[in-house]
């Protein structure tokens, strides 16, 4: 009799199930929790909680010295861009090379992932139990993609701060050419009510009598003009 074929291994789901603790967080759950902790003092120290209600306390953060946190349980490095996090026996590349240029070698490993997956849909296609080995082929180019994004992050944030200083000095470099406008069109407004004589205000020109109607026109048409300025100023 011929034995019988291994039941290949279930694909990991893209996006896992919740933890099965979700079903804790109720809202009797969490007013009992809200009365445990308002009726405990500073000075005490906490009340251990039962299982039912310990779910309903975040996790304390890891420690600075840790390498690895773990989530959905699985393992996460906690700081990618350490040379001893990075996973040296699957790398296509030399990390430590100061001649790495990250943009190159993201578009090569970009075009090598399609067409690894064009070939994965050929394997499919023709013998889809031959798939594990180009599937390897597909995770590893992944891993060297993520590994390349890390490194290229303190760049790409050292360039999101300069890019956000100069937006900043161009914003203070407008507002002072706008501050210069400004103080120009006043300086033209103040010489344009000085060089207006005594003989140009109309009470003056009541008083004596002597202003002709041509004078009483161009003084109009100043007057205009100064109110012109100063709505265009304010």
């Amino acid at each position: 009799m011929a034995e019988q074929e291994q039941p290949q291994p279930l694909p990991e789901a893209p996006f896992p199930a919740p933890p099965p603790f979700w079903r804790y967080f109720t809202v009797a759950n969490e007013e009992e929790l809200r009365k445990i902790e308002s009726s405990a003092s500073d000075d005490q120290p906490k009340p251990k909680l039962p299982l039912h209600l310990a779910y309903l306390r975040p996790p304390p953060p890891p420690p600075a010295s840790a390498e690895y946190y773990t989530t959905f349980g699985q393992k996460q490095v906690t700081d990618p861009t350490k040379p001893s996090s990075l996973p040296t026996e699957q790398l296509l590349f030399n990390p430590d090379d100061p001649n790495l240029n990250h943009a190159v070698l993201l578009s090569r490993l970009t075009k090598s992932l399609l067409l690894n997956f064009l070939e994965l849909t050929s394997v499919l296609s023709l013998d889809p139990t031959k798939h594990e080995e180009k599937m390897e082929d597909i995770r590893q180019l992944l891993l060297n993609i993520h590994v390349v994004i890390n490194i290229y992050r303190p760049h790409q944030a050292r360039e999101s701060v300069k890019e956000m200083l100069q937006g900043i000095l161009e914003d203070g470099q407008r507002e002072i050419d706008e501050c210069d406008k400004l103080k120009q069109r006043i300086d033209d407004f103040l010489a344009d009510v000085g060089n207006m004589g005594i003989s140009d205000v109309p009470g003056a020109a009541e008083k004596d009598h002597v202003t002709t109607e041509a004078s009483r026109d161009q003084l109009m048409e100043k007057q205009r003009r100064l109110w012109k300025m100063i709505q265009e100023m304010t």
